[in-house]
């Protein structure tokens, strides 16, 4: 998994267009690796494989922003949790619903990617069972969408991505699993070849077929 913010290191990309003049700033923050053995990163690692390897080796917790313009809409972000975020009680969150079956999945919902202001991706992480992929959940609806990926191919997606806003709606777009999505899917596929050259719509859903959970 360490390509993916390690030998790949998606700052670089994105650092690359900014001195090209097709990205206006990228801002980026590490924070210091964790030095904690947690039981709850340990239980977590045997489903998502190198979750650990990326707290302990990289950052416990990662931000990144981009922008196209100054005062553009056109932007990028991705902002992964730390681990004391991240194993939170779920009834701190907003979203945990005391009215619903005490085994409701959104219960167990644990944010890993403040993906936006208005959205969150994350893990179910129940006491005895961890889901295999990642979902993404809207504070419009708090509906849990499944994103189809575990955590190697969340990240190996967000930086084929270049964490473009709104690229995990584009893929549940892609796959059917919602109605909306449309003019999020537009704007990406529009704006993407415009700031990275090398960048292909086929080459980005085939990156995702080949990481995708239910076709392995």
């Amino acid at each position: 998994m360490l390509e993916t913010f390690n030998e790949i290191l998606i700052e670089d990309l994105l650092i690359a267009e900014e001195d090209n003049k097709t990205i206006n700033e990228v801002k980026y923050n590490y924070n210091s690796t964790l030095k904690e053995d947690l039981h709850e990163l340990n239980m977590l690692n045997l489903i998502h494989e190198g979750v650990k390897e990326f707290y302990t080796k990289i950052g416990d917790g990662f931000k990144l922003k981009w922008r196209k313009n100054k005062n553009g809409s056109i932007d990028g972000n991705i902002q992964l949790a730390t681990t004391k975020s991240l194993f939170a009680d779920p009834k701190s969150f907003d979203f945990y619903d005391n009215e619903t079956n005490e085994n409701a999945d959104i219960n167990f919902f644990h944010p890993f990617d403040y993906s936006s202001a208005e959205s969150y991706v994350g893990f179910i992480i129940k006491p005895d069972f961890v889901y295999k992929s990642l979902y993404y959940m809207s504070i419009s609806d708090y509906q849990l969408n499944n994103l189809d990926l575990d955590f190697h191919g969340y990240t190996e997606m967000a930086v084929e991505a270049r964490v473009f806003n709104h690229w995990q709606v584009v893929l549940l777009y892609y796959m059917g699993d919602i109605e909306t999505g449309l003019s999020e899917t537009e704007t990406f596929k529009t704006e993407m070849p415009k700031i990275f050259p090398d960048w292909t719509w086929e080459n980005f859903i085939a990156k995702f077929e080949s990481l995708r959970l239910s076709t392995k």
